[in-house]
This record gives C-alpha cells, sequence and structure tokens, in this order.
C-alpha cells in the first residue's frame, strides 16, 4: 500500500510537472506572438497600435525582454513621440526590466527638447539605480543644460546622483556653470570653494566659467582674485593631478565664456 501511495504522488507530480511546462509553454507562445506584434507595428510605424499593445500588457503584467522595450523607446524618441517613449519606459519601471543604456539616453534627449525637466532627472535617477552611467562628458553637458533653462535645483539633482568618484572636475564645472548661468553667483562661488576644499582639480574651464560667471554678476574684485589664482596655476603649468580625458573634455566644454 506505501508503494501504491508513493507510486500515485509520483503520477500526481509527473502530471503538474506537464500541466505547468504545458502552461509554460503556451505562455511563452504568447509573449512571442505579442513581441512579433509589436515588432511589425513598429516597422509599420503603427504606433498608435504599438502603444495601444504596450498598455494592454502592461496592464496583464505581460513582459517583454529589453531589447524590444528599448528599442520602442527609441524609435518612439526619434519621431518625436515623448508620450509613446514615456509609456514604454514606465511599462520597463513596473516590471523590472532593464533597459539598454541607448534607449536611457533617447528618453533624456526627448524629454530634455520637451523642457520636461523633472522628468529627465526621473530618467536619470532610474539609470543610475539601474548601474548605468552618462559618462562624463554627457553628465556635464546636462547639468549644464539645466542650468541654462533656470533649472539649477535640476542640475544640482543630477549632481547628487553621481557617485563621490563621477563628481571630478567637469561635473564641479558644470555646476558651477549652471548656477552662474541661472543668475546665482553666491552658489556658484560656493560649489568652487567646496571643490577647491575636496581637493578636485581645477582645469582651465573651470576658472574660465567662474571669472565669466563672476563678471556677469558685477563681482568684478572677486573676478580679479581668481584671476590671479588662474594666472598662479598657469605658471605652475597645471601640474595637479587630473586625468587627461576628464581635463580634455572640462576645457572643450568650458573653456571659453559659457556664461550667459
Amino acid at each position: 500500500m506505501q508503494d501504491a501511495g508513493l507510486t500515485l504522488i509520483f503520477l500526481s507530480n509527473t502530471s503538474t510537472r506537464k500541466e505547468t511546462d504545458d502552461f509554460s509553454a503556451t505562455t511563452t507562445g504568447i509573449h512571442s506572438i505579442d513581441k512579433g506584434l509589436v515588432s511589425n507595428f513598429l516597422i509599420r510605424k503603427h504606433f498608435v497600435a504599438v502603444d495601444c499593445l504596450l498598455a494592454g500588457m502592461m496592464d496583464k503584467n505581460t513582459q517583454l525582454d529589453s531589447g524590444i522595450i528599448s528599442t520602442i523607446i527609441e524609435v518612439n524618441s526619434a519621431h518625436s513621440r515623448p508620450n509613446g517613449a514615456l509609456l514604454a519606459f514606465e511599462y520597463s519601471v513596473k516590471l523590472g526590466i532593464t533597459i539598454e543604456r541607448t534607449a536611457y539616453l533617447a528618453l533624456v534627449g526627448v524629454f530634455l527638447r520637451a523642457n520636461s525637466f523633472p522628468k529627465v532627472v526621473d530618467i536619470v535617477e532610474n539609470m543610475v539605480r539601474a548601474g548605468i552611467s552618462l559618462g562624463t562628458h554627457l553628465t556635464a553637458l546636462l547639468i549644464y543644460r539645466l542650468g541654462c533653462a533656470r533649472k539649477p535645483g535640476s542640475a544640482a539633482k543630477i549632481f547628487n546622483l553621481l557617485s563621490d568618484d563621477q563628481k571630478n572636475t567637469a561635473a564641479y564645472t558644470a555646476l558651477i556653470a549652471a548656477y552662474f548661468s541661472s543668475g546665482n553667483a553666491d552658489k556658484g562661488l560656493k560649489v568652487f570653494v567646496t571643490m577647491r576644499g575636496k581637493g578636485i582639480p581645477i582645469a582651465l574651464g573651470t576658472y574660465s566659467v567662474l571669472l565669466a560667471g563672476l563678471e556677469c554678476s558685477g563681482r568684478v574684485r572677486e573676478a580679479e582674485l581668481h584671476r590671479k589664482e588662474k594666472k598662479i596655476l598657469q605658471a605652475d603649468g597645471y601640474s595637479q593631478d587630473i586625468d587627461p580625458m576628464e581635463k580634455m573634455i572640462c576645457n572643450v566644454l568650458f573653456a571659453g565664456d559659457v556664461v550667459s
């Protein structure tokens, strides 16, 4: 009787596994159909149909892979459809899908163009949580761009999302430029003092931003003081320990008069 019972349990488990396997195969088939439909609609530029499919799948927690979601975001962004790109982004967040770096960059671009700065910060925050870096060049550009848009608070949020090792010469210089560009000379100068206090190397571009910002703010005496510091630094041949690539990026971006 005991052997018969064990046999019955085994048969029951085998049957359950078979049902589970059949269900998994069916689910995989459905997902493949969904992916195929999405891909087909994208190729044919039926973007509204893609939106409808994606909204339905999000409601049902139907998961597509990272590649197809990233493609949806990039295609919508390229066709100036921020709402479609946002829908795909929200889908990825809800289902815990890490999209590709190119998709994050496309999102940042499309919402910068739309002047949706809080959304830009939200996207970058998700990007950082996913362990994906903007890179020194793009981070500095983004921080400065937000400053030019008179959004120094958003610029500071992006800066604060960076890890300590990413808060480098270019990032600090961009934040200084952001504050000066938005008319906040006091905070711009404060960031410079903090930068120097933390031992962050100062590049030619940093002084260019600082001097232009102080002069535009009518703080001529302070500008002259820092101009002397710049000359001393130049005479020493900029002997600070600074990464050559980082120095080049900072100088290329900020060595001119960038404060308007």
